[in-house]
């Protein structure tokens, strides 16, 4: 999930001398993996994926080397 706009500002803010992103959120972005019907034989090599790259750090590491400030990993349903 990512704050919705939360990128953005953080990059604006980086521009302007004293500006600050506030905590909180408005929004959010919620974004997902798929797979087309009729494969659904690959929805836990999906599944598994998303746990394991959320688990091992991946996922923050390439946040980061992104730049990508605000997002935040979403709870488990």
């Amino acid at each position: 999930m990512i704050r919705s706009n939360k990128p953005t500002l953080f990059e604006m803010s980086d521009s302007m001398p004293g500006a600050r992103v506030l905590d909180g959120n408005w929004g959010l972005e919620h974004m997902a993996a798929a797979i087309p019907k009729g494969r659904e034989q690959g929805l836990a090599f999906v599944a598994a994926f998303v746990k394991e790259v959320q688990s091992n750090g991946l996922l923050e590491r390439i946040q980061q080397q992104a730049g990508l400030r605000g997002a935040v990993k979403a709870e488990p349903k």
